[in-house]
C-alpha cells in the first residue's frame, strides 16, 4: 500500500493532476492552487499524519553491550524515537509491505486494486 500508508490513494491525499473543467485542456493540481497553499500553510488536512508514516523507532543496543554472560542471547527491545519509551509491538514501517509483498492484508488495502476482479 506504499509509504506513507495508501500514498497512492488519490481520493484521500488529493494528489496528482486534474483537467480544469473551465479551460478544457488545462491541467491543475488536485490538492490546491496558489491560494489554497496560502490558506493551508500551517495545517493541511489532506497530508499524511504520523500514523500514516508509522512511529519511528530504534533499538536498545546498550542492552546488547552490557548484558551479563548467560545461556540465552540478550535482545534489543524497540524504543520509540518520538516518546523514548519501549514499544511492545511494531505493526509496520517503511517498505514493510514490500518485504511482505504477497500478503493478502496489503493487497486487499491497495487502492490500485480497487475494482479489480479476484
Amino acid at each position: 500500500t506504499g509509504y506513507p500508508t495508501r500514498w497512492e490513494d488519490q481520493t484521500k491525499y488529493r494528489g496528482g493532476w486534474v483537467v480544469d473543467g473551465q479551460r478544457q485542456k488545462s491541467l491543475r493540481l488536485r490538492l490546491q492552487g496558489k491560494w489554497g497553499t496560502l490558506t493551508n500553510i500551517f495545517y493541511n488536512p489532506y497530508l499524511p499524519t504520523l500514523d500514516d508514516y508509522f512511529e519511528p523507532w530504534t533499538y536498545d543496543y546498550q542492552n546488547l553491550i552490557t548484558a551479563p554472560l548467560a545461556d540465552e542471547q540478550p535482545t534489543a527491545r524497540a524504543i520509540s524515537m518520538v516518546t523514548g519509551k519501549y514499544m511492545d509491538t511494531i505493526e509496520a514501517g517503511p517498505n514493510w509491505d514490500d518485504d511482505l509483498g504477497g500478503s493478502q492484508v496489503y493487497a486487499n488495502n491497495d487502492p490500485n486494486f480497487d475494482g479489480a476482479s479476484d
